[in-house]
């Protein structure tokens, strides 16, 4: 029997199409789904794709509904190698996770995040029916000078002074689509931090927590303990991805999946979630000190955080540390109005998160973050 997917799901064996695809599976409705996979065969990209589930608690009963038909090999940056695949013929929704996430100038970002997706949604656009693309931002795509809380939608133009490169990608791809490929029925979901998982915590990824975990060694950030972050956990994020995706109807084209005002949690209350579950103190003596201060403890970094790179970590201070002292919030309001959950905060968690980093460096976090 020939397959005849009508979703396909790129970034799949990521963070957040990982947590996508889990859900799809864990709702039984896996089973018209393609997905992208970066590997030589499908059965390579069958074993990624597995081990990414698994480590988002999906079962091996429910690991026995996928089938090697629905693995597609390739990546972003050789489109042109599997846009032919005729299994593609059928698919009338378009998931586009798959991106370089690394918050460090790799030489491929731009490749992968602007050229990659854009030759995959002109390839497809001309061959396929499609109902919705929707492409995966980040709320930070808004630029150093937005307005707080960030509108939903927002867009300062191409000025905008971006945070890092993989941002700046981010923001231009989608107004490349826009502009390129006017007709394409374009949906925009711009989650704000992604961090952890409600039931699993780090288990499958530890992706910016360390970033808590190194405040609090340190004790000491560019912001205070008092201001907020926005952060969303991986599971919700997937939980308004799939809305999106079988909602018959959405309201609007762009959206933000985000804790809000209203659900961004303070420093203090992450460190009191962490110190509760893990049975220690709450912090003294912490100091809000500038990216240049923290810079003059270098030669504690190993001392205080065990076995790191004190340029990698200046580096992640630096990214981290201003845009927390921002305390910008991300509106949520479009995607609540569409019918999703209230997200949970992080203190919520955080506890769950640590308890889930237990032994592991937080250079080994770092991994997720600063690819090269």
């Amino acid at each position: 029997m020939t397959f005849h997917p009508k979703i396909l799901i790129t970034g799949a064996s990521g963070f957040i199409g990982g947590a996508l695809a889990a859900k799809l599976l864990a709702s039984n409705e896996a089973s018209d789904a393609l997905f992208l996979i970066r590997s030589s065969k499908p059965e390579e990209g069958m074993v990624r794709l597995v081990n990414t589930l698994r480590n988002h608690g999906i079962t091996t009963e429910q690991l026995l509904q996928l089938r090697l038909e629905q693995i597609l090999c390739g990546d972003l940056n050789v489109v042109n190698r599997w846009i032919d695949d005729p299994r593609l013929n059928s698919v009338e929704n378009i998931v586009s996770c798959a991106a370089l996430a690394s918050f460090g100038n790799n030489a491929a970002i731009w490749p992968t995040n602007v050229d990659g997706v854009l030759n995959m949604a002109h390839g497809l656009s001309h061959r396929c029916s499609l109902r919705r693309f929707i492409q995966i931002g980040t709320a930070m795509a808004c630029g150093v000078s937005s307005p707080n809380p960030v509108p939903e939608g927002y867009d300062a133009g191409i000025e905008t002074q971006h945070f890092l490169e993989y941002t700046h990608s981010k923001y231009e791809v989608e107004r490349r689509l826009k502009e390129e490929l006017p007709n394409l029925p374009l949906i925009i979901a711009r989650p704000s931090i992604v961090i952890g998982h409600t039931k699993l915590g780090c288990k499958a990824s530890g992706s910016i927590f360390w970033v808590f975990r190194m405040a609090l060694l340190l004790k000491a950030f560019p912001c205070t303990l008092d201001q907020k972050i926005d952060v969303v956990p991986v599971d919700y994020c997937a939980d308004a991805l799939y809305l999106l995706l079988t909602k018959p109807k959405l309201k609007y084209d762009s959206y933000h999946i985000s804790a809000g005002e209203k659900h961004s949690s303070s420093f203090f209350e992450i460190d009191e979630a962490i110190a509760k579950a893990t049975g220690r103190a709450k912090i003294e003596g912490y100091q809000q000190k500038s990216y240049e201060q923290i810079l003059k403890m270098k030669d504690q970094f190993k001392t205080l955080l065990g076995q790191c790179n004190p340029r990698i970590v200046a580096k992640a201070i630096k990214t981290y540390g201003n845009f927390s002292a921002l305390e910008l919030a991300f509106d949520n309001q479009r995607i609540i109005e569409e019918g999703m959950s209230e997200p949970t905060p992080l203190a919520m968690y955080a506890g769950l998160c640590e308890l889930t980093s237990k032994g592991i460096l937080i250079s080994e976090q770092m991994k997720f973050d600063y690819k090269t």
